[in-house]
């Protein structure tokens, strides 16, 4: 049986250079973080995007001890069990099958996002919408799982210290969420490169959103979690300013989630920051355990 983690974080958050405010926003608790970048004129981003996580930060999906205990709501769409088992993350396609209670865990956290969703369209009638990715530590017949959800082009990524992924041996920091994007479905079918999709003039647009009436939708990941793992999670103001391997180089050598969180931020806005830039670096740490250098 796995020893039951929890989240210690740190973050960062700023409107940038160019920008008159700070439409992102943040969450971090014990076993749940998330980052949302809202969209919509006249502060109605900011809204939408703090009424995100300020659903996600108040519900007690995330305290409980028995997540069944959460009264699921089923959204519309319903979620589809044959294509989640088909795209679940591939170290459980070993297990014979997905646990149903990592399913039905799903189905909470996608209720949550449903509730979210309304609460936005509710306050902003549709002007304005908000991306969301977050990640939520829960223990599940004994094994540790990250449950890693998405809408729209704010990403998770994880850092595998035992992976090399550059030529100087820094780790290789994996993307594990999909931006919903006309670029991101674009580099899909081939139509333009990875390098094309950074310097396309649509590489703002975006396909799913919280809030907008349209298609929310979230992706969701279901991940083994273990002692000493290090998530990245991200508005696009701070990918739109830096490499994977320069977030790979910091999120390895510094090793306390805060200052880590500070040191990226501070990165963006000396590249350029052109965008609201918000980070949150989240490691697994067992109960009363700082992160190092805390």
């Amino acid at each position: 049986m796995s020893a039951p983690l929890v989240i210690r974080a740190g973050a960062a958050t700023d409107r940038g250079l160019r920008r008159e405010s700070n439409e992102d926003a943040l969450v971090v608790t014990a076993a749940m973080c998330a980052v949302a970048d809202g969209m919509g004129g006249h502060e109605a981003g900011e809204i939408a995007s703090a009424l995100c996580v300020r659903t996600l930060g108040a519900s007690p999906l995330f305290g409980l001890e028995d997540f069944y205990e959460f009264p699921v709501e089923e959204p519309d769409p319903p979620l589809d069990v044959a294509r989640f088992r088909a795209t679940v993350e591939r170290e459980l396609r070993l297990d014979p099958e997905i646990p149903n209670e990592a399913i039905e865990a799903v189905r909470r956290v996608r209720s949550v996002l449903w509730q979210a969703d309304r609460h936005i369209q509710e306050a902003c009638e549709g002007r304005a919408g908000t991306t969301v990715t977050g990640v939520w530590l829960l223990q599940i017949d004994g094994r540790m799982l990250w449950i890693v959800f998405n809408t729209g082009d704010s990403r998770t990524y994880r850092l595998h210290p035992d992976r090399p992924g550059d030529v100087d041996g820094t780790p290789e920091l994996e993307q594990l969420t999909v931006d919903h994007s006309e670029v991101q479905y674009l580099v899909s079918i081939g139509q333009i490169t990875s390098a094309q999709a950074l310097v396309h003039p649509r590489r703002n647009v975006i396909t799913r959103a919280l809030g907008t009436g349209q298609v929310w939708e979230p992706d969701v990941w279901v991940l083994p979690a273990r002692h000493g793992d290090r998530l990245l999670l991200c508005s696009d103001g701070l990918t739109n300013e830096l490499s994977a391997a320069h977030m790979a180089r910091v999120l390895a050598a510094v090793a306390h989630p805060k200052e880590a969180a500070d040191v990226l931020l501070q990165a963006a806005l000396r590249t350029g920051g052109r965008d609201n830039v918000t980070v949150i670096v989240a490691d697994a740490v067992v109960p009363g355990e700082f992160a190092p250098g805390a």
